[in-house]
């Protein structure tokens, strides 16, 4: 660990001011509220009579519905991966490196990280199923790995990115118009014609959206950054909408499932989430200038860096570490340790310490498998860009079916064919870790 703090610490003395710190330090405070936003609202009840019963905080929360407006925040990670995508396309741009080339390196720091996990949960059914009942370790493995649909999504933005961004760079704006009429276009077909599966689609064309925002921010960013008055009247604009289309029915108010509720914005993502993205954009860009002054103090910028550094580790092992510790508590001492009833004062009390916990088991496992997200591979791209295509596919694909249907089925048994893909997709693109650091 010290050893990590004084590299990390190394790197943020050396960042070069041209570096936008705005965009790393909200992309890390989005990983928090996805993390403890997880953990607060995963509710685990062993009943007096045994019955284990998992239940959502959200179902009880007063105007749970707008509470999650705070804490729906992946728009953010898709506008910053915008804005980071859009920088590294300089180099396509220039003629420097070739399109195959970028995709295969923007995808192999995606994925890499995520072999380890996929290999563990495999594992761990397979010695797990003789002595934990299959409803649990399903149960377990499903809310580990669907965080993997996010990667389903920006992997097939990451291999497009050079197309959207020359759309962008010729049509600006208009991208974004095309975009967003689209997911509204399925939204009613979706919501107001009840046609099957097409609701779905949003999930490319919504988070497109928000991802071409992203360009806009690094090209006004090259041209002297975006002013705090027109963030602030974005997000004023895209909120009073959003409070409007909510309030007349139009879009459900949730923005992520609530049990219980029959719509939410969240799956699949509706053109609310767009609007939603745009409230969060203009808030970043009309605190900009507090909190780039903010991140120039080292101490703080030094935080952002050392977290950055392992950021999708924690993103894909935070729920590892909650489902490994419910696993535990059900089978110590009968699962007293679930006892009290969610709801309660009593088990608010306890959340404190359940949220300790659970940030010391997933310190432990970042320890553990951070070091894949840094063993990203170096070695060529494939020289055909149908076998470019062919790894995007097959790490995406693996991955929407991860956290579409899970890694097994619901009495245990693993399909094969999930992991089977995940990991041909990564040998394709030299997306699976390497050995050991090179220094």
């Amino acid at each position: 660990m010290q050893t990590y703090l004084s590299y990390t610490g190394n790197l943020a003395e050396a960042t070069p001011e041209t570096r936008n710190r705005i965009v790393d330090f909200w992309r890390i405070v989005a990983i928090g509220v996805v993390v403890f936003g997880h953990w607060l609202a995963a509710s685990i009840w062993m009943k007096p009579d045994g019955e284990i019963e998992l239940l959502n905080a959200l179902e009880w929360v007063p105007y749970a519905a707008w509470v999650t407006w705070l804490v729906q925040v992946m728009p953010v990670f898709f506008l910053a991966g915008g804005y980071a995508n859009a920088k590294g396309m300089r180099r396509v741009i220039a003629g420097e490196q070739l399109r195959r080339d970028w995709i295969t390196m923007r995808t192999r720091r995606l994925w890499t990280p995520v072999t380890p996990l996929l290999i563990v949960w495999v594992l761990l059914i397979v010695a797990l199923r003789p002595f934990i009942a299959p409803e649990v370790i399903f149960a377990g493995a499903m809310a580990a790995t669907v965080p993997l649909w996010f990667l389903a999504v920006y992997i097939i933005l990451t291999g497009v990115a050079p197309l959207t961004h020359q759309w962008w760079r010729r049509s600006g704006a208009g991208s974004v118009a095309v975009l967003v009429a689209i997911a509204i276009g399925l939204d009613i077909a979706r919501i107001g014609f009840d046609v099957p599966g097409v609701g779905w689609l949003n999930f490319l064309f919504v988070w497109a959206a928000v991802h071409q925002i992203g360009y806009w921010w690094a090209q006004r960013d090259d041209e002297g950054g975006i002013s705090s008055s027109v963030g602030w009247a974005l997000s004023g604009t895209a909120l009073a909408l959003l409070i409007l289309l909510t309030s007349i029915g139009w879009y459900p108010v949730a923005m992520v499932g609530i049990p219980g509720t029959t719509e939410t914005n969240m799956s699949p993502p509706t053109t609310a989430i767009f609007l939603l993205g745009m409230v969060q954009a203009g808030v970043i860009w009309g605190t900009a200038a507090r909190v780039r002054r903010f991140l120039a103090r080292a101490r703080p910028w030094h935080v952002v860096v050392s977290f950055s550094g392992v950021v999708m580790t924690i993103y894909l092992w935070h729920l590892s570490a909650m489902a490994l510790t419910a696993a535990a508590g059900l089978n110590i001492f009968n699962g007293a340790i679930f006892s009290l009833e969610p709801g309660t004062t009593a088990w608010w009390l306890s959340r404190p310490a359940w949220i300790a916990f659970l940030t010391l088991v997933t310190t432990g496992l970042v320890m553990l498998f951070a070091r894949y997200e840094w063993r990203v591979s170096d070695a060529p791209a494939p020289r055909s860009r149908r076998w470019v295509l062919l790894g995007v596919v097959l790490t995406a694909g693996s991955a929407g079916a991860v956290a579409g249907w899970g890694i097994t089925s619901p009495d245990a048994v693993i399909h094969w064919s999930i992991p089977g893909a995940a990991l041909v997709g990564a040998a394709v693109l030299g997306a699976l870790p390497r050995r050991r650091q090179k220094h």
